[in-house]
């Protein structure tokens, strides 16, 4: 009887190791990605003030364009 008790403890303790490499696999995953989702919300935010300067810079090349092309118009009138 008690090697049958002592078998299935030992069976049920390497499903326990199994289980609990399982979880510490698993946990190293939500890790990772926890790093890797906060590295891309970090480039995303990047990228979003990269296109605001962009913006920005498009906008006084527009203005300069239209001041030029107003020069231009004065110039053509006189």
């Amino acid at each position: 009887m008690y090697t049958q008790n002592h078998t299935q403890l030992t069976a049920l303790e390497k499903l326990e190791d199994k289980f609990d490499d399982i979880i510490e696999d698993l946990n190293e995953k939500i890790v990772e990605l926890e790093y890797t989702n906060d590295r891309q919300a970090t480039e995303i935010g990047d990228l979003q003030s990269d296109a605001r300067h962009s913006s920005n810079e498009l906008d006084e090349l527009n203005s300069l364009v239209t001041s030029l092309e107003d020069i231009l118009d004065n110039l053509e009138s006189s």
